[in-house]
């Protein structure tokens, strides 16, 4: 049986989280991957972020943020909306529960 998509994804997130754990170190140290994105919107209390303000809170170039948002939107971990300009990221309940394994 195949995996999902978001299944081996979050299968990912559980990996490298194992491997920060047993080299000491701590979960926020992941900036510019695809988990800062989930991070910088999981610590914002409506768990939602303009797509502007995210890129510059997860501390990513243009290019890998783009690329981080587009797999996490084809994996179900957020989504996008709003009109071009502004347009916002939310967490979905997907997005949630991957960023509460680093915790």
């Amino acid at each position: 049986m195949e995996r999902s998509k978001a299944e081996s994804f979050t299968a990912y997130l559980e990996a490298k989280q194992r491997d920060r754990n047993a080299r000491g170190a701590h979960p926020s140290q992941s900036a510019g991957t695809a988990f800062s994105v989930l991070a910088a919107l999981a610590a914002n209390p409506q768990l939602r972020m303009g797509l502007a303000d995210l890129q510059h809170a997860a501390g990513m170039s243009f290019f890998d943020y783009s690329q981080a948002l587009k797999r996490l939107q084809d994996s179900g971990h957020l989504t996008v909306s709003g009109d071009p300009g502004l347009e916002v990221a939310h967490l979905t309940q997907l997005g949630w529960d991957v960023t509460a394994l680093a915790r």
